[in-house]
């Protein structure tokens, strides 16, 4: 993974941008508020000249592990933006589609391995329900792609030090048996070192797990639903095959 963030604006959205053979990582920074609606901001995206996709999709999130393998059919290729329906993972193997999560505090998760990619939204729930595992399977037993060689990045999401948290977060979390040190100060929570924590217990390699962005809860600019409630904007993060 070039590990160079590189701080760029995509059809007027500003992103974090990574790049590794023939993937493109994307986090989007903002806005704080509702701005546009997500098939508009996804419409510029795609219009947008410097991006490679040529469809984009995304689910209807539903704090869960359900995931949606997406495929063109043979000479029919994906286009235009839309909702898949109801999951909070998104994976395919095809070239030129954009994978999308979108997160106000909840941790988006890129996933990267031999031409497979997936787009992850984990929140407490989806991490108690053990998301990041249902995915890493998937990309063993639907696409023969090992844990070993998987890269991953987790995104902006709120930080540790301002998401406290009740007994039944803790505990559910703590059914995973990894190490508190990681993810837990008393009542707070760190879903990020969690998540990290996790991908490394279900088979990844340590260095090919990256977290990237600032905490969203601290960072005025940034859409976070544990700060500004309902009237949270929505991050985008996306993920797809280049070549």
């Amino acid at each position: 993974m070039d590990q160079s963030e590189n701080l760029t604006r995509i059809a007027n959205d500003r992103a974090l941008n990574f790049t590794a053979a023939g993937v493109s990582m994307l986090f989007a920074l903002g806005p704080a508020k509702p701005a546009e609606s997500p098939e508009d901001r996804m419409r510029r995206l795609l219009a947008y000249p410097g991006a490679r996709v040529g469809a984009v999709r995304w689910g209807e999130q539903v704090h869960g592990r359900v995931i949606a393998s997406l495929a063109a059919e043979p000479g029919r290729p994906l286009e235009e933006v839309a909702c898949v329906g109801r999951c909070d993972a998104l994976m395919t193997a095809d070239t030129g589609l954009g994978l999308v999560v979108w997160t106000a505090d909840c941790v988006p998760i890129l996933i990267t391995g031999d031409g497979v990619v997936a787009a992850v939204h984990a929140g407490w729930r989806g991490s108690v329900a053990d998301v990041a595992g249902a995915v890493v399977r998937r990309f063993a037993v639907e696409y023969g792609v090992p844990p070993r060689t998987l890269r991953a990045m987790l995104g902006p999401a709120i930080s540790g030090p301002r998401y406290e948290v009740s007994r039944e977060v803790i505990d559910g979390l703590r059914a995973y048996g990894l190490d508190e040190k990681r993810w837990r100060n008393e009542n707070r929570v760190d879903l990020r070192g969690f998540l990290a924590a996790r991908l490394e217990n279900l088979g990844l390699e340590p260095e090919a797990i990256d977290t990237v962005g600032p905490c969203t809860a601290s960072t005025p600019e940034l859409a976070s639903y544990r700060r500004d409630g309902v009237r949270a904007g929505r991050q985008w993060s996306m993920i797809y095959r280049t070549d």
